[in-house]
Formats: structure tokens, C-alpha cells, sequence
């Protein structure tokens, strides 16, 4: 029930995102920055959370720290991606190396940051990987074929 009424409150905003980090000050800080954006923003802690919010709620953009105390990011991606196989996801991350992160993007994901982020670096990755989801999902016309 009560994801039920959270996801008609994520229903009436630019886009559905859900956001996956054990720090919980992180979490809430950015739900906040991102719904005076107008992004709906469900959050979780781990990675069993997430998996459970994108079981009930149908997503427009995931946000997942790489490490999580019962997995990691890359993990949950591939594992959301075979609920919503069109959903983009953006990874962030303090500890991770180049190599880190080409390894994550090849396996799955779309997106990449390195914490600190400032919301504006973050609201430009968002609209970015929105349009281009969106662009993919655009069905030809004729012109186009």
C-alpha cells in the first residue's frame, strides 16, 4: 500500500528515478535537490530494497551508488534490468578508477559519476540519459525509414 501511494506522487513529476545508496544522509539530501527539480524520487538502502521498489513501481531512470552493503550497483542493474529492461541507469561512485568504471559500463548501465557531485552535474547526467531513452523509444516516421 504503500508503495502504491508513493508511486502516484512519483507519477506527477518530470520522471520516475530511483535511487539506490546505503547513506542514508546522501539519500535523502539528494531526493530533496531532485524534487525541487520535479523528479518523483524513490530511495533505497540496499541492494534487496531496490530490487523490491523496482518489483512494485515501474521507473524512468535508476541512480545507483556502486557499493551497497549487500552487493554492489553493477549487480542491481543487471537484476533491474531484467524487471524493466528499458529503464537507464546512472552510476555513482567515490571510489571508483577509470577501469572500475569502463568495467561497470560494459557490463551494464549508462552512466557514470564520481562523488562529490553537485546537483547540477547530476540534473544534466539525468536529462541527458532521459532524452536519449526517450530518442531510442521514439518510433520512426517515414522521413526517418
Amino acid at each position: 500500500m504503500i508503495a502504491a501511494r508513493a508511486e502516484q506522487n512519483v507519477n506527477q513529476t518530470k520522471a520516475r528515478i530511483l535511487h539506490v545508496d546505503d547513506h542514508q544522509d546522501t539519500r535523502l539530501l539528494i531526493a530533496a535537490l531532485l524534487a525541487q527539480c520535479g523528479y518523483g524520487v524513490m530511495t533505497a538502502g540496499t541492494v534487496a530494497e531496490g530490487i523490491q521498489l523496482a518489483t512494485e513501481i515501474s521507473f524512468d531512470l535508476c541512480i545507483l551508488d556502486v557499493r551497497l552493503p549487500d552487493g554492489n550497483g553493477v549487480a542491481l542493474c543487471q537484476q533491474i534490468c531484467k524487471l524493466q529492461p528499458d529503464v537507464p541507469t546512472l552510476y555513482y561512485s567515490a571510489y571508483a578508477d577509470e577501469a572500475d568504471q569502463k568495467r561497470a559500463l560494459s557490463t551494464c548501465g549508462d552512466g557514470y559519476l564520481r562523488k562529490p557531485i553537485c546537483i547540477a552535474e547530476l540534473e544534466e547526467a539525468i536529462v541527458d540519459l532521459l532524452d536519449k531513452h526517450r530518442q531510442r523509444k521514439r518510433p520512426k516516421t517515414v522521413c526517418e525509414v
